[in-house]
């Protein structure tokens, strides 16, 4: 998915295809899924969104309403976030990063999936590896805690027709790229000893995370998927 997610000329939705008809960005030269970024959850957006506060600021206050967030263990984790949700994009299998999205972005990401499976393509993601992955941005405000991690990564990005076995869209040449992803929960949570939804645990019950279809645990049947609870991945953008 390489420099996948961001392009909002592109957003899911919006100039939905015609039926019988393959969308467009399966015939674009930019790389695969560059049309679903998500959205921020309601009220936080604006305040994310600005810089008025520094990164240090940002951190400073969620760690002010929890003492146990620790950044070095956050980023551990939003790597691991990183590989759940490339290979349920390239498996074409959106149940696998249900249990990391929140629900709008997800909505997007099974479409998009669902798109690739309708037009028998498979997207592949050669040599895959992350580089790097820095925070560049936090908020915490009286509703929503928010924090954008920068992740540099590289690999083959392109398109393989199930039909012929012929890449259609794409290179198998490994080229770097840079996404934002931001990641966001209610201001009233704080970091789960069990590791919480980034570290593959219910952050209400702490059974191992196993998430339905509509974002809630299999175990106690809490949303854990809304961002009440812990940490869910709700926006996914492109940087340059």
């Amino acid at each position: 998915m390489g420099e996948s997610h961001g392009a909002g000329e592109r957003l899911y939705g919006a100039g939905a295809p015609v039926p019988g008809e393959e969308p467009d960005w399966l015939h674009d030269d930019r790389p695969a899924a560059a049309s679903i970024p998500g959205e921020l959850f309601p009220e936080a957006h604006a305040q994310a969104m600005q810089a008025a506060s520094p990164l240090d600021v940002g951190l400073a206050a969620i760690k002010a309403h929890d003492p146990g967030f620790d950044l070095e263990q956050f980023t551990q984790q939003v790597q691991r976030v990183f590989f759940v949700v490339q290979e349920a994009w390239s498996e074409r299998k959106p149940e696998m990063s249900r249990q990391v999205m929140a629900d709008d972005l997800w909505q997007q990401h099974r479409a998009q999936i669902q798109g690739y499976i309708d037009a028998h393509r498979r997207n592949m993601l050669d040599y895959l590896a992350v580089s790097n992955i820095w925070p560049v941005a936090a908020h915490s405000d009286q509703h929503f805690d928010t924090i954008t991690m920068r992740i540099m990564a590289a690999c083959a990005d392109y398109d393989v027709d199930e039909r012929t076995g012929k890449v259609v869209r794409g290179s198998r040449d490994v080229t770097q790229w840079q996404e934002d992803w931001t990641f966001q929960r209610s201001s009233r949570a704080t970091t789960q000893a069990s590791g919480g939804t980034l570290g593959s645990k219910c952050p209400n019950c702490g059974a191992p995370l196993d998430v339905d279809l509509a974002g809630a645990c299999r175990y106690c049947k809490a949303t854990i998927m809304s961002g009440e609870y812990d940490w869910v991945l709700a926006r996914i953008s492109q940087v340059g």
